[in-house]
């Protein structure tokens, strides 16, 4: 009955320990990222390479710890001075994992002052970040599993909690990266089109009296006293034709000339875009002047 119990640690313990691939994949994924900063001699590169060697020093550690555990529980009945033991192994990893999460909030906090590598190096982090956690959930079933032996460790529920605490901020840490960058892609591929005569245009504030556009001048942004209700949203990657309609038309925003096409006999019936970077890339605002 107790080798039952035994064997009920195994498969977490072995699941520490058979990540050898995922280890290679992230060390390979870390020095892709070092090769790329290679040349750089800054000391803020130095410092960020010296705190991901110990990171990784103190993920091995808790692999080692863990495997010591795994083979205290398989030598037999739990107790005394080995069971003390085991309570001090997880104690030992608990720690390491709160300095392993505390220095890299401290890679995160230095990452403004990598520059040109920020990229790099946020790839790097995230990798870090992403081990950690995998370890935490990890130990989170270690330690739930040498509950079904008796070993209680000291405050032992409450860092169980930690942990599965420590996991969920993570993903929602992520979630709320990856929903800010979808924001900012999404803004990014955003333009806006108007279409009306002349005197809509100027009535709608669109157009000064001498018919150039109020809202842009040479740059690529749009100014706040445009009502953007006035104007059609659509997506540059998939908005591949604007509907015109219209007799005769006067483009007034800036856009190369071998960027887009007009089709139509005797009426413009449509503005076909053929380069969608380059049409957009001098004015996310297209506005066109009709009769």
């Amino acid at each position: 009955m107790k080798k039952f119990f035994y064997v009920l640690l195994i498969p977490v313990l072995l699941l520490a320990s058979g990540c050898n691939q995922k280890k290679i994949d992230r060390l390979q994924a870390q020095n892709d990222s070092l090769r790329a900063v290679g040349g750089d001699k800054d000391s803020n590169i130095s410092e960020f390479v010296a705190t991901f060697n110990e990171i990784e020093a103190n993920l091995d550690s808790i692999k080692q710890v863990e495997q010591v555990i795994d083979k205290s529980a398989k030598a037999g009945e739990v107790k005394g001075s080995r069971k003390e033991q085991i309570k001090s192994d997880i104690k030992y990893i608990y720690d390491l994992q709160q300095k392993n999460r505390k220095m890299v909030a401290e890679l995160s906090a230095k990452l403004s002052k990598s520059g040109k590598h920020a990229a790099q190096l946020q790839k790097m982090i995230d990798n870090l970040n992403a081990s950690i956690s995998e370890k935490d959930v990890q130990i989170a079933q270690m330690t739930d599993e040498l509950g079904k032996l008796n070993i209680q460790v000291k405050d032992l529920n409450v860092k169980v909690t930690d942990l599965n605490s420590n996991v969920d901020n993570l993903s929602a840490d992520n979630a709320k990266k990856q929903a800010d960058i979808d924001a900012k892609t999404i803004a990014l591929n955003t333009a806006y089109y108007v279409i009306g005569t002349n005197r809509e245009l100027k009535d709608k504030k669109i157009i000064t009296g001498e018919g150039g556009f109020i809202g842009i001048g040479r740059t690529k942004d749009i100014m706040a006293d445009l009502n953007m209700a006035d104007f059609t949203k659509v997506d540059i990657t998939t908005a591949n034709e604007i509907p015109i309609m219209k007799k005769k038309i006067n483009i007034i925003t800036s856009h190369p000339a071998n960027s887009y096409r007009l089709e139509g006999d005797k009426t413009v019936d449509k503005l076909v875009i053929v380069d969608a970077a380059a049409f957009w890339s001098l004015s996310k605002v297209l506005v066109i002047s009709a009769r």
